[in-house]
């Protein structure tokens, strides 16, 4: 059966460069893709997932690392480049070829700022699930080398594939420059409903990936199903996809962070950056990495004989002691309640954030309790303010610190309205 579009998240890195939205200190890839991930809710963990596609800026470790935060161990994984060409072949899929099951596809594109060549552009995450419910469908891609025929080349319809039905089908042209006006002039003409989308969302610009992402939230129309053609026109190639709009599809926002204004571009990780020597507490990384699941799922141990649980989980009852037939619970990942809050000041943190105080200055620390009980202490994202008793936090996944030679990851809390907090 074919697959579709069925429900969108969008994350948005938190710092600024001039208008660009780029990435804080504590922001990466992993923790963009997996802030939209946990704005889709339980449709990104959900059991029936068969497949997870990373498409575009994910590093290597991404294969092991996606998996293990959304507590989806042994998941395929299908990864590939950035583009849009790639993008919306991994959306439209193999039928026969793919496992049973839904998917969830995680796009992501870091941002490029200061290059020699090329366009600056910011960063942005997109996931989107994908199953057999009505949504939006990727039935057809095709791409096309581009002819050297200038700037103002138009659109070649006889690409696009003959409308469909007696209503208009619609055509949605991404970009901005004057060849993409060239080509809606070109398509004017009967049976297509032409209109242009934005090649550059505002404070991401022209990205590689995840703006033929956005671009899906276009083709909205009533009467369903409803096809439409998207044409994405490249420096190089052109891409067009075929597609058929089958119910509506919501979009969701990760929870906003302060906003972090930044006077220098994101510092890229070297070896030397990864190679920090920490003066304060030791991690080994296999004693890191068996504590995932607190660190990162904020799974707590539930036991049996007193009904009480503790976080992080240590296989033994903090309370009665027991060790036997505790049962693992995942706490709330919102509406945590702050009952301690304090500010740490330049020369006051441990030697392991030195790195992200240089940049982002002092930062806040808060304890915060669930609505399940347990209590957890967490840095909180973005600049330093006080933070009132009594204030909602919501736990993100961000980077911690750099230790034998990679970023440790772990939660760190954004303060939000009660309102906010889901």
């Amino acid at each position: 059966m074919p697959m579709a579009i069925v429900a969108a998240a969008v994350a948005r890195p938190s710092a600024r460069l001039g208008p660009l939205a780029v990435e804080a200190p504590d922001e990466d890839a992993f923790t963009l893709a997996m802030a939209a991930a946990e704005a889709l809710g339980e449709r990104a963990r959900s059991s029936e997932l068969a497949r997870i596609d990373l498409v575009g800026d994910h590093a290597p470790e991404a294969e092991w690392a996606v998996p293990e935060a959304l507590g989806l161990g042994g998941v395929a994984i299908h990864r590939t480049s950035g583009g849009p060409a790639h993008l919306f072949e991994a959306i439209r899929g193999h039928e026969g070829a793919d496992p049973p099951g839904t998917r969830l596809l995680l796009a992501v594109d870091l941002s490029r700022v200061g290059r020699a060549t090329g366009t600056n552009h910011g960063a942005l995450a997109v996931a989107l699930a994908l199953g057999p419910g009505p949504g939006i469908r990727v039935d057809h891609v095709a791409t096309h080398a581009r002819s050297p025929r200038g700037e103002t080349e138009g659109l070649r319809v006889d690409r696009l594939g003959r409308p469909h039905g007696s209503e208009p089908t619609a055509l949605l042209i991404l970009g901005d420059d004057e060849r993409v006006v060239a080509a809606a002039r070109t398509a004017g003409g009967p049976g297509f409903a032409t209109s242009l989308v934005p090649r550059a969302p505002p404070g991401t610009g022209p990205a590689p990936t995840t703006p033929f992402a956005l671009a899906l939230r276009a083709p909205g129309v009533d009467d369903l199903p409803h096809p439409f053609v998207l044409a994405a026109l490249g420096a190089e190639r052109d891409v067009h996809v075929r597609g058929t709009v089958t119910g509506s599809v919501a979009w969701s926002e990760a929870t906003p962070s302060p906003t972090l204004a930044l006077s220098a571009p994101p510092v890229r990780d070297d070896e030397r950056s990864l190679d920090a020597r920490s003066e304060g507490a030791y991690v080994p990384r296999p004693r890191y990495i068996e504590n995932l699941p607190s660190r990162w799922r904020l799974e707590a141990d539930w036991c049996p004989s007193c009904s009480r649980l503790t976080f992080p989980a240590r296989g033994a009852c903090a309370h009665c002691g027991r060790t036997q037939e505790l049962e693992r619970r995942s706490l709330a990942r919102s509406v945590w309640t702050v009952d301690a809050a304090t500010i740490v000041r330049p020369g006051a943190q441990p030697t392991e954030f030195d790195g992200t105080v240089a940049v982002a200055g002092a930062y806040g620390v808060v304890v915060a309790r669930s609505s399940e009980g347990p209590r957890a202490t967490f840095q909180l994202v973005g600049p330093a303010t006080p933070v009132p008793i009594g204030s909602r936090v919501v736990p993100v996944l961000r980077r911690l610190y750099p230790m034998e030679g990679e970023w440790r990851y772990g939660r760190k809390a954004i303060v939000v309205a009660a309102s906010d907090a889901r």
